[in-house]
């Protein structure tokens, strides 16, 4: 059932190529013949690839959303070794690519920043993706935050020919109640001459509440935030215009807003005034504090309705991108890049104490025992990117050499806004009402130019070699900043104003190395091995503006101006095996990867410290057509995550490790009508401190129906309704709980629900 069932046009990162897949229900990932655009070169086929490279088809994809899954959670069943991903979480947070961060792509535009917030799968609808791309394991090709590998979203684009029009229309329930429905809704118009093409499109989604394995409400995410009672819209327009067989423009547009408009809350119980040495006995003596009744006894949280809050949780971006390539200048194809993507990010009220307890036996010490003021923040933050990027590629009779720069400026700003505590007391933090805005992060303005070469040389007939440079330079600008928790005792507590901790600048050259080598067994096989270095920046708004004070007065800080930029470097090895023939394909891999370096939260601060860290694993996938309709599919990610800790390595903190996942599939296809029942499981994974993320499995069903109009879809997502927390949940309780109750950050996964959906081309 090999048969190519389209051909269509799509942008890369490098370049326009045409890219052929196999229409099969069955995953795709390991045919040879496949060419992806996410690389070394401009354009390639996996079989030419001396790494692990996956391609997720729009057959793949619109088969899970259209079963009910979200974009992160259908990725992470479709890509070996990507995490699953939960499908009411906005944050991705919890999902890393073989252990790491990944950087995830749209057309090539990253949507990684400097300050890392994790909603870069928050961003499309899954109505706009052509296929998406993966290539795992380290690169020295891309910059920063491409550790565990790239995920390149590739969009669907116009074709020559007639106009179409595309429909999709669908709902999702769990039949709980009349809030549990999720409604769907898109439309694409494209079309266009030999020389230019266009395609325009509007997608829509209205997501209601979320229920667990029991029946019961699942708890709003007032840390991250979730999708519950979500709208979004995601508007996308491209042009291509092709004057001749050399040249190629292309241009593409993208609107996304997200907002969440909600009448649910957490009720937190009334407060209360403990002395501080009820909670920290070595304080006693130092005067009280006033928490809500929540914050101690978790009995008293509950879900409530009545929410009153006018700014709600959102993610809105704008993402403009611009591409030339020309098939010969001076004897090279070229690829010149420009982008610019502008993106705002809101959360939910979260309780903050306006003096820590280490200042507040500050203050006890000089005499002052006055309580500080509880309160509720919600922060916005916001990134702006300016990119670039210009490529050459040489073609010699039995070598290809690329070799280019690319340049990205980013500024980022966040405040935080304070909410009036005797209106949200009186509430039990169910009423918001606006008091003033804070500072939540310093402002910073971050630049990286780097410069790139690689060289693929075939040294025979089975033989490629590929080797690569990249260099550097990554510069801070930062601002100065008085931490968050003294602006608030000054707009709060009548605190006097505070030092601020300075700001100033910091820079950090990189030099980064691959080579590899892969070996045609035959047409169909190959081996390969390779040597690849990544590495990740530290988050400044993390990093940097952190201090201790006496009174007002700074002690000791960790600013750019006394603290030089380093980040963390990453030597990754691999070995690999793929094979694909009428009736089987597989990719199998084998991975190592050592960094000199390991991040830390403290108190949600970052902290980086010079432990090793080394994360190694097994990926593969096994794709078995039993007959002409029916196949099977098998994939697992078996990896363990590791830092040295006085010389002895121990297991990493379960915030940051990956869990070992596998997936299991079987379907029917018949090209009129195909249904697949998988199976996926998460193992249990468990750190050095005792913490424990316990694993789960969960059951799925999907499949369609072709009409004489149109298809069908159905699916039905955690088919057995079990009752598990998700990935997230307990990760967030490892990094929240110390500060809050674990109850607070307690998210089950949501139970069975059932999808049904048209779709049709005109």
């Amino acid at each position: 059932m090999n048969t190519i069932k389209a051909v269509g046009f799509s942008l890369s990162p490098l370049a326009l190529v045409i890219s052929a897949h196999l229409a099969h229900a069955a995953p795709s990932a390991a045919n040879t013949e496949t060419i992806i655009v996410t690389g070394s070169k401009i354009q390639t086929t996996i079989a030419d690839s001396a790494s692990t490279n996956w391609v997720i088809t729009n057959e793949e994809l619109t088969r899970e959303i259209q079963g009910g899954e979200s974009l992160k959670g259908a990725l992470g069943k479709l890509i070996p070794s990507f995490d699953f991903g939960s499908t009411n979480a906005r944050t991705n947070a919890s999902q890393n690519l073989r252990g790491r961060s990944a950087q995830i792509m749209i057309d090539g535009v990253a949507l990684n920043a400097a300050r890392t917030i994790s909603r870069q799968l928050d961003s499309i609808d899954p109505f706009n993706v052509a296929r998406v791309e993966v290539l795992s394991g380290a690169t020295s090709i891309y910059g920063a935050g491409a550790t565990g590998g790239i995920i390149n979203i590739i969009t669907k684009r116009g074709e020559a020919g007639d106009a179409q029009l595309e429909v999709q229309t669908g709902v999702t329930t769990g039949f709980n109640n009349s809030d549990d429905l999720t409604k769907q809704a898109a439309v694409a118009v494209s079309g266009g001459s030999d020389s230019l093409q266009g395609r325009l499109s509007v997608a829509y989604e209205g997501k209601g509440a979320a229920y667990d394995g029991n029946g019961d409400p699942i708890l709003p995410d007032v840390t991250q935030t979730d999708t519950q009672f979500n709208d979004s819209i995601d508007v996308m327009g491209s042009l291509d215009y092709r004057p001749d067989d050399e040249q190629h423009l292309s241009l593409t547009a993208q609107y996304y807003d997200s907002q969440q408009d909600t009448d649910y809350g957490i009720d937190y119980g009334p407060k209360t005034s403990i002395p501080v040495g009820a909670i920290y006995p070595k304080y006693a003596g130092f005067g009280n504090v006033e928490l809500y009744s929540g914050l101690l006894d978790s009995s008293y949280l509950k879900r409530s309705n009545g929410l009153s809050l006018d700014e709600q949780p959102f993610t809105e971006r704008l993402m403009l991108n611009t591409q030339y390539s020309h098939a010969n200048v001076a004897g090279h194809s070229l690829l010149a890049q420009v982008y610019y993507r502008e993106e705002t990010f809101g959360n939910f009220p979260f309780p903050m104490i306006s003096e820590s307890f280490k200042q507040k036996v500050d203050y006890a010490l000089s005499g002052d025992i006055s309580a500080p003021t509880l309160a509720f923040g919600a922060s916005e933050q916001s990134n702006d990117v300016l990119g670039g990027k210009l490529l050459l590629q040489k073609d010699f009779t039995q070598a290809t050499l690329n070799y280019g720069v690319d340049y990205s400026h980013e500024t980022f700003s966040a405040f935080q806004r304070i909410y009036d505590p005797s209106v949200s007391a009186a509430s039990q933090g169910l009423n918001f009402k606006h008091k003033a805005n804070i500072d939540r992060y310093p402002d910073f303005t971050t630049q990286n130019v780097g410069v790139f070469s690689q060289i693929d040389w075939e040294i025979t007939d089975k033989t490629n070699l590929f080797a690569g440079i990249r260099y550097q330079n990554t510069e801070y600008d930062g601002d100065s900043f008085v931490s968050a928790y003294k602006q608030l005792a000054t707009l709060l507590d009548g605190k006097p104003q505070a030092e601020a901790i300075p700001g100033g600048k910091a820079d950090k050259d990189i030099w980064l190395f691959n080579a590899g080598i892969k070996y045609d067994l035959t047409d169909k096989q190959q081996v390969w091995a390779n040597f690849s270095q990544g590495f990740n920046m530290p988050d400044p708004s993390k990093f940097y503006g952190y201090g201790s004070y006496s009174g007002s007065a700074l002690d000791d800080y960790v600013s750019v101006s006394n603290v030089g930029l380093d980040g963390q470097k990453t030597d990754s090895y691999e070995l690999g095996w793929r094979l694909s023939n009428a009736s089987f394909n597989t990719q199998l891999s084998a991975y190592y990867s050592l960094s000199d370096k390991t991040y830390k939260y403290s108190n949600t601060q970052l902290e980086l410290d010079n432990n090793e860290q080394r994360i190694y694993g097994l990926e593969g996938q096994v794709n078995y057509y039993i007959s002409d309709n029916w196949y099977s599919r098998l994939q697992g990610h078996l990896v363990e995550s590791e830092e040295k800790d006085k010389g002895t390595w121990k297991d990493l903190s379960i915030y940051t490790a990956s869990p070992s996942t596998a997936m299991a599939a079987i379907g029917y296809d018949n090209f009129d009508w195909g249904t697949e029942l998988n199976l996926q499981h998460v193992g249990d994974l468990s750190d050095k401190e005792g913490d424990r993320l316990e694993g789960y499995e969960l059951v799925g069903l999907n499949g369609y129906y072709t009409l004489p109009v149109g298809q069908i879809n159905f699916g039905i997502q955690n088919l057995l309704d079990k009752d598990y927390l998700t990935i997230w949940s307990q990760k967030a309780q490892k990094v929240y709980s110390p500060s809050i109750p674990a109850d607070l950050v307690t998210y089950q996964g949501v139970g069975r629900t059932f999808s049904l959906s048209y779709s049709a081309t005109f």
